[in-house]
């Protein structure tokens, strides 16, 4: 039988007992993968849970280590900058950040270049969907 077959014949149990015994099996399988390969581990549990987005508490946590600044502007202001509601809110604001971070020196405090520039990345026409998701958790050093 294949693992989604015990998957599945684990979901349909009835039986408290059963169910019990097979969690435990489960938890079991999870601890060993996740002793084997935790940075692994933790990204296959984030990504099956919240999907290949980043919530606005994972976004805070990689935006406070971004180097050299850190974090120039809170989820809130980067909302009233951001003029095209197809591009999600945290995605806005991560990239906002990231830009101070890393452009600071070419865009000194000019507000429309941040915007500008936050805009072109994310829509940019030939990235792979997901882009401001696999960019931040792929990119960053550990």
């Amino acid at each position: 039988m294949e693992n989604k077959e015990y998957i599945m014949k684990f979901l349909s149990l009835t039986e408290d007992k059963k169910k019990e015994e097979a969690a435990a099996v489960i938890c079991e399988m999870l601890d060993s993968m996740e002793e084997e390969d935790k940075e692994w581990y933790d990204q296959k549990i984030y990504e099956t849970v919240e999907g290949k987005v980043l919530t606005e508490a994972r976004a805070r946590t990689l935006i406070n280590n971004m180097t050299p600044m850190g974090m120039k502007w809170e989820l809130s202001e980067t909302e009233t900058l951001r003029n095209d509601q197809s591009i999600r809110p945290v995605d806005f604001w991560i990239v906002m950040n990231s830009a101070y971070n890393d452009y600071h020196d070419l865009f000194t405090e000019n507000l429309d270049y941040y915007v500008k520039y936050t805009n072109n990345f994310i829509k940019d026409e030939d990235a792979v969907d997901d882009k401001v998701y696999y960019y931040f958790t792929m990119i960053p050093k550990k």
